[in-house]
């Protein structure tokens, strides 16, 4: 399944929706910015890029009106919600259709870390950890010590599909038949710290709860 699809499947976004730019707003883009952006970040902005549930329940994807480069020449196009990270893609590397897609901690952003091998695992690593983090309906998360012990997290990997390869970062992704998302959190030796899970589907969400059988700090269900 394209990723595209994934997403709209995940946050229950029907295929004739439209939920991104025109393509006179990206043709003003590149003629503000003199390049071509690339081919994937192009089919992301007109096909879910002014979908605000998706791309700015927690990290936010650039407006592309405030797209711009970097002063080390790194397009800048997506931020963490208090900006201390940004991700971009490399001006040299904007000719390729589908190019790596690097971050940033640095205040003066000269050191970059690749985050995704390409732009289309980077778009939809944050559209799940955007769905986990808020964007989806129903969510919980937990960094409780009694909920991270081998058992809850066999629970995890024992039910649901990882999806291996999508970010460079310290995320591990999982989901059955895409209608929900799990991700767990890891330290640099792969300890798990923390669990976030999100779905749309009511049903789907009390099933999740009842397999992991966790205590949880927070749930959507729980708000009052």
């Amino acid at each position: 399944m394209h990723y595209l699809q994934i997403i709209r499947k995940l946050y229950n976004l029907t295929e004739d929706a439209n939920h991104g730019y025109p393509e006179a707003a990206i043709d003003a883009l590149e003629d503000r910015l003199q390049v071509k952006i690339p081919a994937s970040l192009r089919q992301y902005y007109l096909s879910l890029g002014n979908n605000k549930v998706v791309n700015d329940s927690f990290n936010r994807l650039t407006s592309l009106g405030e797209i711009g480069f970097s002063e080390d020449e790194h397009l800048v196009f997506y931020e963490e919600n208090q900006a201390v990270v940004l991700w971009g893609i490399e001006k040299a590397a904007l000719q390729l259709d589908n190019p790596p897609v690097y971050g940033t901690y640095d205040s003066g952003r000269a050191e970059w870390f690749t985050d995704a091998d390409t732009t289309e695992h980077f778009l939809l690593s944050m559209a799940w950890w955007n769905g986990a983090l808020g964007g989806l309906t129903h969510t919980a998360f937990t960094d409780l010590e009694e909920d991270l012990t081998a058992t809850h997290i066999a629970a995890v990997t024992g039910n649901w599909e990882e999806q291996k390869g999508i970010s460079n970062q310290l995320l591990r992704f999982f989901t059955n038949d895409y209608e929900d998302i799990l991700v767990l959190t890891t330290e640099q030796d792969a300890q798990v710290n923390g669990v976030y899970i999100g779905t749309n589907n009511e049903a789907r969400f009390n099933f999740m709860l009842q397999t992991l059988n966790m205590e949880w700090c927070y749930r959507t269900d729980r708000d009052e």
